[in-house]
């Protein structure tokens, strides 16, 4: 009956310490719509699942638990880990809003958080043995406090870009491998052939190893990220001199157009003739009505720019900003929010026949946030990914980067980016802080 009672007592111990650890990993990520509810139903199906093992341990007997670990009693071991690790994966997958290899990613890191805990309690125990580091012991607590405390010092933080981990499918895959052979399979070769002293020393510095080269992954995969952007920036500063060239010659027509104009309108005698001159200059002069005045020198260069560019395909642009309320942003941040966003709204704006192209910019305070959102209609259906719409383009290893690039800068400032398509309408909508 002791055993039994021990059993069952690992049953709830152990998967409690993965679910604090599971949650350790989990803090800084993206939480999904309706999270407490999800967060509920995750813990109850972890809650069943522990309880529905531990109904079978006391329906097998003490009988079951008798004796030295032998061959079956390892194999139910590794069993009952192995569909732990699903169950925790699962339930962060449905509570937190990350993909499923980010899931399995999460919860291997954590596993290894998990193992790091026991190995320290073991170490303590065998070089300690008078100290009352039991399960459900205040040491036993506090054990697990100083780890988990560490690891999210040293490790979650520095591993989480934009509340996400950069991992791959081959990532999660190569890790929990790792994981698994440290954690389970050597582990159960431990408590079988009694190396349990020296099985701790090694996986702990295994377990140490393995988050020191994930921290090393994600820094690496961030500079990847980051050259992947200058790259993007790089093409967007190349079309922008193409568009600034373009706008040039513009305005260089439009003057030499004026030039002969007012000459020739000295010599017209014709009040017919004189009027339609006039109207001429006057639609000339028109260019400078796409000249937009917000109080912030770079927005009123990327929106004027954006003008001409509409004046010239008949898109009607509207414009309610207060460019004061962003004065705090870099230059360059600001000229990748709005220039992204109003690129792809006259893109999509093409598309459609001249009497429909609108596009709509505001800039506002409300509520101590500052409100920013672009307006424009579309043609066609949208299908999203990550919560932002997936290109249509074919090479999207060049393409996709607009609203990434926005999301990237909104983050950076504590905001959000949200996108509505529907009825015919895209919205786009950037909400950050008033520092």
């Amino acid at each position: 009956m002791e055993t039994l009672l021990e059993n069952l007592k690992n049953l709830v111990f152990f998967p409690t310490e993965l679910l604090l650890a599971v949650i350790l990993f989990a803090i800084p990520l993206e939480r999904r719509p309706h999270f407490l509810q999800r967060l509920a139903a995750g813990l109850g199906m972890i809650l069943l699942f522990i309880g529905g093992f531990a109904g079978l341990l006391l329906a097998m007997g003490p009988a079951s638990t008798a004796g030295e670990p032998d061959g079956s009693t390892v194999f139910h071991t590794l069993t009952w880990c192995l569909l732990l690790f699903l169950m925790m994966t699962a339930g962060l997958w449905i509570t937190m809003a990350v993909p499923l290899q980010e899931a399995v990613y999460c919860t291997s890191c954590a596993y290894l958080a998990e193992h790091m805990a026991y190995c320290v309690r073991t170490l303590l125990a065998v070089c300690f043995p008078h100290l009352p580091i039991a399960a459900g012991s205040p040491l036993y607590f506090l054990s697990i406090f100083l780890v988990y405390f560490s690891v999210f010092r040293l490790f979650v933080r520095q591993m989480v870009q934009n509340r996400h981990y950069a991992a791959s499918a081959v990532d999660s895959f190569g890790l929990t491998l790792a994981v698994l052979s440290v954690v389970l399979v050597l582990s159960a070769a431990a408590s079988q052939y009694g190396f349990t002293f020296l099985h701790s020393i090694y996986a702990l510095l295994s377990c140490l190893f393995l988050l020191v080269n994930q921290v090393r992954q994600q820094k690496r995969l961030s500079l990847q990220k980051e050259l992947d952007l200058q790259k993007q920036l790089w093409r967007q500063q190349k079309a922008q001199y193409e568009m600034s060239r373009e706008n040039i010659e513009i305005i260089n027509r439009k003057c030499h157009d004026l030039k002969h104009q007012v000459a020739a309108l000295k010599l017209i005698r014709d009040p017919e003739q004189q009027t339609r001159v006039i109207d001429d200059l006057q639609e000339s002069v028109m260019i400078y009505d796409a000249i937009l005045e917000t109080g912030n020198e770079i927005l009123d260069t990327v929106l004027t720019e954006k003008s001409l560019i509409c004046s010239r395909h008949h898109i009607v642009l509207t414009c309610i900003a207060d460019g004061t309320l962003l004065s705090f942003m870099d230059a360059v941040d600001l000229y990748t929010l709005f220039g992204n966003a109003l690129d792809n709204a006259i893109e999509a704006s093409l598309k459609l026949p001249e009497a429909e192209r609108m596009i709509d910019v505001q800039v506002r305070r409300k509520a101590g946030l500052i409100l920013i959102s672009v307006t424009n209609r579309f043609s066609g259906n949208l299908s999203m990914e990550d919560g932002l719409p997936r290109t249509g383009k074919g090479n999207t290893s060049d393409h996709g980067f607009g609203l990434r690039s926005i999301r990237a800068v909104a983050e950076a400032y504590d905001g959000l980016l949200k996108v509505e398509p529907g009825d015919g309408q895209f919205f786009l909508r950037v909400t950050i802080p008033i520092p």
